[in-house]
């Protein structure tokens, strides 16, 4: 299920971190409307099953440590396999319609429309998307804590995309999905690599094109949650092509 936030800007200057801001916003709709389900997101440190991208309507310029959208617009699109979420972040974001929310101390935000755009069926065994936000291939220690970060260029990279997958998919469906995950081609092209300031973190991340070959129905939960880690924090949309 698909999103589009529209949003207008106080001032054209934003953070670089832009992502975080949004994070700050959605948080903090949640949590106005429906404590509860703020709990269930982020309380637990639980794994989450939507992604969201930002879209800046021209003209804008990206600076070093700001972005500057002349427009003063900009879309919020999110995108999750999960009905209920996606009523309880519209819930929240519709409460918040034409409420200044500071995204900074000489900026704010607020929401002017939101919209349900009609989400593609995949009905094949094989798709190409073209990243919305950057994916980021995260290799995580559960006994250290420590993390590595991966992009396209490495070779461990699909290993380390399709492990993660079984852990993140576990339960999730009512069989054991683990040999489709196994089975999964992931090819990348035309891709690029970036680096993304997140919070205090420069993460390396790719951006590009995305095949993915195997069970349609799989291909289809990926499309609709998103591909790679920190997929709630803005990075890992799709958009099939």
């Amino acid at each position: 299920m698909l999103l589009s936030v529209i949003c207008r800007l106080k001032d054209e200057k934003i953070p670089i971190d832009y992502r975080r801001k949004v994070v700050s916003f959605l948080k903090h709709a949640i949590s106005n409307d429906d404590s509860a389900f703020y709990d269930e997101l982020y309380e637990n440190n639980v794994n989450k099953e939507f992604t969201f991208s930002v879209y800046f309507y021209p003209d804008t310029i990206i600076r070093q440590d700001y972005i500057s959208v002349v427009s003063k617009k900009l879309a919020i699109n999110f995108s999750t396999p999960d009905p209920y979420i996606c009523i309880k972040i519209y819930n929240a974001l519709s409460k918040q319609r034409l409420t200044w929310f500071n995204i900074s101390d000489d900026n704010a935000i607020h929401i002017v429309e939101i919209h349900n755009p009609k989400e593609k069926v995949i009905t094949e065994n094989r798709a190409i998307f073209k990243t919305l936000s950057p994916i980021v291939i995260r290799d995580h220690d559960p006994l250290t804590k420590k993390d590595w970060f991966y992009t396209f260029e490495d070779n461990e990279s699909i290993d380390i995309l399709r492990r993660n997958l079984k852990h993140e998919l576990k339960d999730k469906f009512p069989r054991d999905i683990s040999k489709d995950i196994d089975d999964l081609k992931i090819s990348f092209f035309d891709m690029k690599k970036t680096v993304v300031k997140s919070y205090e973190f420069l993460i390396p991340c790719s951006l590009g094109c995305v095949s993915l070959e195997g069970q349609q129905y799989l291909i289809q939960y990926i499309y609709q949650r998103g591909l790679g880690s920190k997929r709630s924090l803005g990075f890992g949309m799709l958009k099939l092509i």
